[in-house]
């Protein structure tokens, strides 16, 4: 369900609503519509071409689109796209995207959609050039992604409560990030910080926890799949041209997995439970 068609009908609601758009920019738009009680959607756009629409539906949600600046900065957002959709009671969420430069033009786009209450998404990009895309349905859950440079891609989908996700793009280029959580209290955290590196990390069941899935080398694939209750994986990549891949079935197991040198590979398949596996390759 992370695809955009979650927001292909975004364009098609408008209502008054304050919003800021820089006047020295040029052919920005913005569309907003707020169903329910104390709602509150700011937009703000400084630079050109850029879009956005924001639809709220329930109460007491928060909606954030900034496009350019950050904290007062003057960098322009140029070509960025940001749809945001919030159903239910109390949620957050708040996309920021600007180029690396003003005159950059690399498009962005960045999605969020949550449909439950109490939860918490941010997207931040500082480059042109990056995805990312975040679902989240249920209560209480909790995703991030951060992005600098450019090529990157990111997806986060939460399916259940009290998962907690977050995608660390900052340095390098070209990376891919793909976080499912289908389930209750999983926490799951990916580091990219080489070129060209890809990272997945599924989790179906509750409790499990992936959050030191590190890429420091380049053009590295780590694939990591938890079904079950209460499993730990550990992945760190400092080395080119590996393949990392763990798949557990059962409750209560530990992977750990270090590959420093180049061109490895290393398949962790654990079925039971309680069990403890650890491989390192130099």
């Amino acid at each position: 369900m992370k695809k955009s068609i979650l927001f292909l009908g975004a364009f098609a609601f408008a209502a008054s609503v304050s919003f800021a758009q820089t006047p020295t920019g040029q052919n920005n738009s913005s569309t907003t519509d707020q169903t329910g009680n104390n709602n509150t959607a700011t937009v703000t756009q400084f630079g050109n071409d850029n879009g956005s629409s924001l639809i709220q539906d329930g109460n007491r949600n928060m909606g954030t689109v900034l496009q350019g600046g950050f904290g007062g900065g003057s960098i322009q957002s140029n070509n960025a796209t940001a749809f945001m959709t919030q159903i239910g009671n109390d949620n957050t969420a708040s996309i920021s995207q600007r180029q690396g430069f003003s005159s950059g033009t690399f498009a962005s786009n960045h999605e969020i959609f949550q449909d439950g209450k109490e939860n918490l998404a941010t997207l931040t990009t500082f480059n042109g050039g990056n995805e990312g895309y975040v679902v989240q349905e249920g209560n209480r859950n909790e995703a991030l992604g951060r992005q600098s440079q450019s090529g990157h891609t990111l997806y986060i989908d939460q399916i259940g409560n009290d998962n907690m996700a977050e995608v660390d793009q900052l340095g390098a280029s070209n990376n891919f990030a793909d976080i499912i959580q289908v389930g209750n209290r999983n926490d799951a955290k990916t580091w990219q910080r080489g070129d060209s590196n890809t990272a997945v990390v599924y989790q179906f069941g509750n409790e499990n926890v992936a959050t030191d899935i590190t890429q420091n080398g380049d053009l590295n694939s780590i694939g990591v799949l938890q079904d079950g209750n209460g499993n730990v994986s550990s992945i760190t990549q400092s080395g080119d041209l590996n393949v990392g891949l763990v798949d557990i079935l059962g409750n209560g197991n530990s992977t750990i997995l270090n590959q420093t040198g180049n061109g490895n590979f290393s398949l962790q398949f654990v079925t039971g439970n309680n069990n403890m596996s650890t491989v390192i390759q130099n």
